[in-house]
């Protein structure tokens, strides 16, 4: 074989790995989309979540009693029924914050938890020795169909 054809065979079996891999527009099959809506009095929630694998991420939106409206990102990971992360929002539409989250799932509910919240080079996190509460909290989500 010459060298001109067998170099020809080399770049023919590696254009695949440089152009086939993944193309922008390609959905991710293993991503689970689901929508979440909570309401507490005048207060509502919307959590729109992406699960893939151990990770979350997605967008969550609080409108308190319709004067103003606290939204961002989440992001963070599963273990078993849980979720924690974090919640990166604009606060009163002027200042950026971020909270630690924490989410317990039960069927098609996911109940927010309520803890004690600690901070590491700018990262929110609850405590581990002070339980994340599930009971008494400000938001049960109830799964939506999505948009």
């Amino acid at each position: 074989m010459t060298k001109n054809i067998r170099c020809l065979l080399i770049i023919s079996a590696l254009l695949p790995a440089f152009f086939g891999c993944t193309q922008p527009n390609e959905v991710d099959k293993s991503a689970v989309k689901t929508s979440y809506i909570a309401i507490n009095g005048a207060d509502t929630a919307r959590l729109d979540l992406v699960l893939k694998g151990t990770t979350f991420k997605g967008k969550y939106a609080i409108n308190f009693s319709n004067k103003y409206t606290d939204s961002g990102d989440v992001r963070g990971q599963v273990s078993g029924d849980t979720l924690l992360g974090d919640f990166h929002y604009l606060h009163y539409g002027l200042q950026w914050k971020r909270i630690a989250i924490a989410f317990l799932k039960k069927g098609d509910q996911l109940i927010m938890g309520e803890g004690i919240q600690s901070e590491y080079l700018n990262i929110p996190f609850f405590k581990a020795d002070q339980p994340i509460r599930y009971d008494s909290v400000k938001f049960v989500f109830e799964k939506t169909a999505i948009d």
